[in-house]
C-alpha cells in the first residue's frame, strides 16, 4: 500500500490510535514526517509553504512549530514534551484541520 499522504489523511484521522501508538501531537507530526519519508512523496514540504503566508509564524519554523502558532504566540511556543493531555489534543486537531485545509487547497490549483 503506497498511498499519498492526502489519500490516506482521512484514514489516519478515523483511525489516530491505530497509526499513532502515542496519540501526542509529538507524535502524530514524527508519524506524519516518517509516513512521508516512506511514501517518497514530500507534501509535507509544500504544507510548510502553506502555512508561512498565513502570517503567525517565522518562515523559518519548522511545519510544526508554524502549527503551533496557530495557538501559541511565535514567542511563546511552548515545549511540546510537556504537553498535558488536553494541550495535546488541542494541537492535534488544529493540525488536523489545517492539513484538511491544506489538502482541499491542493486539489483546487
Amino acid at each position: 500500500m503506497n498511498m499519498s499522504l492526502p489519500e490516506f489523511f482521512p484514514q489516519l484521522k478515523r483511525h489516530h490510535g491505530v497509526y499513532v501508538m502515542r496519540q501526542t501531537y509529538e507524535g502524530t507530526c514524527a508519524f506524519l514526517d516518517g509516513y512521508e519519508q516512506g511514501s517518497g512523496q514530500f507534501i509535507l514540504k509544500d504544507f510548510h509553504s502553506w502555512l508561512v503566508p498565513r502570517g503567525k509564524g517565522r518562515p523559518e519554523l519548522y511545519w510544526p512549530h508554524l502549527v503551533l502558532c496557530e495557538i501559541y504566540a511565535d514567542g511563546a511556543l511552548p515545549d511540546i514534551r510537556y504537553f498535558t493531555s488536553e494541550e495535546d489534543a488541542e494541537a492535534v486537531s488544529v493540525l488536523f484541520e489545517l492539513l484538511e485545509e491544506f489538502f482541499v487547497w491542493c486539489k483546487s490549483r
